[in-house]
């Protein structure tokens, strides 16, 4: 039972690509996962660039925001990358899918991101790409509080269109289950409660400030929203 169960897992991790299966909803564009956020169509999601760096050019990208800790040398390359492309504007802010040490720092992060993207969304001549490895799980943390915070979506909609329909958690038939777990036990929660504090009025999209995390507690939910499995 044992071996069966290692093998399972072997062969789960071997069906996971670093690469969305999702394919992009913007015309022209190759990039997996790539869409826009927002009706302004000023924010664009997606995955790391990787071999698709051209499609940022084509979408008129003038900022970059990394939302993902560096693993090995992935961010430093990017970095490199984008430079070369011309994008002179690029924010790293290494935020982690789990393993959570204080989500205090966590959620400092997410508001310093929803900061950013209100600061864009306003502009009148910039247009910012954000990502994180595959553009499922943080990116679409990210996107689905963003539709919520400027009520694009109920909480309910931006879960199931910009998370499940992304991939998120097992929105992706592909993620390996440990991996999914990890996301039901600690960013969804973390999104459940920054969903709470929006709704309370302690995150606004004028009031978007670090001191609302200060002695942050998330709960461990007993039931968590869950994304079923999508049609690739």
């Amino acid at each position: 039972m044992k071996t069966l169960l290692i093998l399972c897992t072997i062969l789960s991790i071997q069906a996971f690509s670093l690469e969305s299966p999702f394919k992009s909803s913007i015309r022209g564009i190759e990039l997996p996962n790539a869409h826009f956020v927002g009706k302004e169509k000023k924010l664009v999601r997606g995955m790391a660039p990787n071999k698709h760096f051209d499609d940022l050019l084509k979408l008129g990208i003038t900022d970059v925001l990394i939302f993902k800790n560096q693993t090995k040398n992935e961010v430093d390359k990017e970095i490199v990358a984008l430079k070369k492309l011309g994008i002179k504007k690029i924010y790293q802010i290494p935020f982690l899918w789990h393993d959570y040490s204080s989500y205090e720092e966590t959620c400092e992060q997410t508001i310093q991101a929803l900061a950013l993207m209100r600061e864009i969304s306003r502009s009148s001549d910039r247009r910012l790409f954000f990502h994180c490895t595959v553009g499922e799980d943080r990116t679409g943390f990210l996107a689905g509080l963003w539709d919520i915070l400027t009520r694009e979506r109920s909480p309910k909609e931006a879960f199931q269109e910009q998370m499940c329909e992304r991939g998120y958690a097992r929105g992706n038939p592909n993620k390996p289950i440990y991996v999914v777990n990890e996301i039901r036990t600690d960013l969804t929660p973390l999104f459940v409660k920054m969903v709470r504090m929006i709704r309370a009025g302690q995150i606004r999209l004028d009031k978007l400030s670090k001191k609302v995390c200060e002695g942050i507690e998330v709960e461990r939910l007993r039931s968590t929203p869950k994304c079923e499995a999508q049609k690739i």
